[in-house]
């Protein structure tokens, strides 16, 4: 079975980013992003607005961009971005507490209604993701049979792990997906969930224990990286990955955490989160995973929480809105780009390669947004009466 998971003839540095490259396509597997781990702006859905939570989440996207297309086009970049899932996991935790936690438990939003929106908002875009991992697959000729495109496209539509079924990641197809996956599954246990009271105690009890099993698993695998779809052991790894950010940061909510903090400059989170993403120096992969998962990732959100929603940042709300679909879909593009730099046999100098395919994946994360996602979630929020 044939698994591409470097550009032929050259040499892969051995990095906890390289466990993340294992793709049966010529592409790095996904790190980072979701809402999809999202604020749900735009849709009433929230109680307060965090500007810089949004401006964070673009920033963490825009990361794992960067690192994909270093691993792909072969350019070096010290980079931890394999993080950026557990900072959405925890944001998404955060978020969705905020917004729903008060409407589920009095009952006034049935557990059916809410996974339904978290349907549509991730939903139309899983499609289009799809669609551009299966197109990056084909051309300009298929890199595996026929059949196991069919069966990683299938499953990703699904948010199945079908691709370990032939050999390849959970979500070959786009790896992107297989964080939404456990999304979903964060989703289906916070609605099932939230309207029963938990004792402040038994809540400790319960982070305490993620905690012990997560420094298990960075410990076992030797960092984050791979946990969630490189095999069948590091998918079901992937529920506790999930379980603590997400529950980390719906207690962030329920604690209160973020109105007991004095609020402090935006620099302090966006330093922190840099710092996280692109510390510039060597690091033990299993304990520096977890001292951020565990510790400075939940600090990020919580300060990130604090700051003033009238603050004035205009790219934020923008970079927020962004973060998804450039998500979504960046993977693929960055694949077609360098596969057309394969084809031109470097007749085009791979800076400008490398830049116009970038360029492309925001460009058409802007289009996406505009003129598909945003209009096709309004009309099934008209038509399911989410509103």
């Amino acid at each position: 079975m044939r698994r591409l998971d470097h550009r032929p003839g050259e040499e892969r540095l051995l990095s906890n980013a390289d466990a993340l490259g294992r793709s049966a396509f010529p592409g790095p597997a996904y790190t980072g992003p979701t809402d999809a781990q999202g604020l749900d702006r735009g849709t009433g859905q929230t109680k307060d607005r965090f500007i810089l939570l949004d401006e964070l989440r673009g920033i963490a996207a825009l990361s794992v961009v960067l690192l994909h297309a270093s691993q792909l086009f072969g350019f070096r970049l010290t980079s931890q971005a394999s993080l950026a899932v557990d900072f959405f996991f925890c944001l998404s935790g955060f978020v969705l507490a905020n917004g729903y936690d008060q409407k589920l438990r009095s009952g006034l939003l049935p557990n059916r209604v809410f996974l339904v929106k978290r349907a549509v908002r991730l939903y139309p875009l899983i499609v289009v993701g799809v669609a551009l991992g299966a197109l990056a697959a084909l051309v300009p000729t298929p890199v595996v049979p026929l059949t196991d495109i069919l069966v990683l496209t299938v499953g990703a539509l699904l948010l199945l792990p079908l691709g370990l079924l032939v050999e390849q990641d959970a979500f070959a197809i786009n790896n992107p997906l297989w964080s939404l996956c456990f999304e979903m599954v964060a989703s289906v246990a916070y609605g099932s969930a939230a309207r029963r009271r938990i004792h402040f105690s038994f809540e400790i009890a319960i982070l305490a224990a993620m905690a012990i099993a997560l420094f298990h698993v960075v410990t076992i695998e030797g960092g984050i990286g791979p946990v969630g779809f490189a095999s069948w052991r590091a998918f079901f790894e992937g529920f506790v990955r999930v379980g603590f950010s997400f529950l980390a940061g719906v207690l962030i909510f329920r604690w209160n955490i973020n109105h007991r903090i004095r609020a402090v400059p935006p620099q302090i989170p966006l330093f922190l989160l840099f710092g996280v993403l692109f510390f510039p120096f060597p690091v033990h992969g299993s304990m520096y995973d977890f001292t951020c998962i565990a510790v400075i990732l939940p600090v990020v959100v919580a300060l990130a929480a604090t700051v003033a929603s009238n603050n004035k940042r205009p790219f934020a709300a923008y970079l927020g809105q962004l973060s998804y679909p450039v998500y979504i879909i960046h993977q693929p593009i960055i694949r077609l780009g360098a596969q057309f730099q394969n084809l031109t046999d470097g007749f085009i100098p791979w800076p400008i390669t490398v830049s116009c395919t970038l360029f492309a994946a925001v460009g058409l994360a802007h289009i996406l947004h505009i003129c598909y996602d945003a209009p096709v979630r309004a009309y099934l929020g008209r038509k399911f009466s989410l509103n």
